[in-house]
């Protein structure tokens, strides 16, 4: 009978997306001390330029109507910039909160996997490639698999060419099945050199905040013949324990795991 593995201490090692999460975090921080920077010049000039045409509004004359016009420029101009600084912030807002959700969503799944798989699983999180981070690697008996994280919300599903789509939720904002493709190569291309093995490896696509609406539902193209199976977090053990294709023995799995341990020190 298999025994529940260890639960594990969580990696204490700054992922990918923890660097960029801190460093929108900073320059967030940092829009947000231009905004109130720029926000008390403009309320103090735009009452300095307002004094003056106080001050000469009896008078009328030539300085009057040039601190009429460059009243209005400025505030004009003023208005216009607030607006483009303000797009840009939100922006930034919006992809620091975007970085977040997918932060928590890798640790969802991942809290699940330490907690639940048996001890014969091994369980590599955040394995940095140069370009990013590969969510995580699970190898056991059963093979291996690089299970792809995402935090969209919403209803998941495929349309008549077996494209993903997201009903009532976050839309994707990359083609994840591409992004799985590319991982799934330099995950294979890294086992066969470190370990002289010919290694199977089964993706998975994640999604924590969100519902699938089809059963076994798959992404396809009809350009190559990967295979994509998306699923919610409650039926990723399942896959996992009832996944009967490349076994592996005890000597594969240690060499495997051998392999992602210096991987994953980087």
């Amino acid at each position: 009978m298999k025994t529940k593995r260890p639960e594990q201490e969580e990696t204490k090692k700054k992922t990918f997306l923890d660097k960029k999460i801190r460093q929108l975090f900073d320059e967030l921080f940092d829009l947000n001390s231009i905004r109130d920077i720029l926000t008390l010049s403009f309320i103090l000039s735009t009452m300095l330029l307002a004094l003056f045409i106080f001050l000469l509004s009896s008078q009328h004359g030539a300085w009057f109507w040039a601190y009429i016009v460059l009243f209005v420029v400025y505030v004009f101009v003023a208005t216009i910039s607030f607006k483009a600084f303000n797009k840009f912030r939100k922006r930034t807002k919006d992809e620091y909160d975007i970085a977040v959700k997918e932060r928590e969503a890798e640790e969802e799944v991942q809290g699940f996997l330490r907690k639940n798989l048996t001890e014969d699983y091994r369980v590599y999180e955040n394995i940095y490639t140069g370009y990013g981070d590969i969510d995580t690697i699970v190898v056991g008996p059963t093979g291996i698999y690089m299970i792809e994280i995402k935090s969209n919300s919403g209803t998941i599903t495929s349309n008549s060419k077996g494209y993903l789509s997201i009903i009532d939720g976050d839309l994707p904002n990359k083609n994840y099945r591409n992004q799985v493709k590319k991982e799934l190569g330099q995950v294979k291309l890294y086992l066969d050199i470190n370990t002289g093995l010919n290694c199977w490896v089964n993706p998975v696509l994640i999604f924590p905040f969100g519902s699938t609406m089809m059963k076994d539902l798959v992404l396809v193209s009809e350009y190559d013949n990967l295979r994509l199976p998306v699923m919610s977090e409650k039926d990723l053990l399942k896959y996992i324990y009832a996944k009967n294709q490349a076994k592996l023995t005890p000597d594969q799995i240690n060499k495997i795991s051998k392999a992602l341990e210096e991987w994953q020190k980087g």
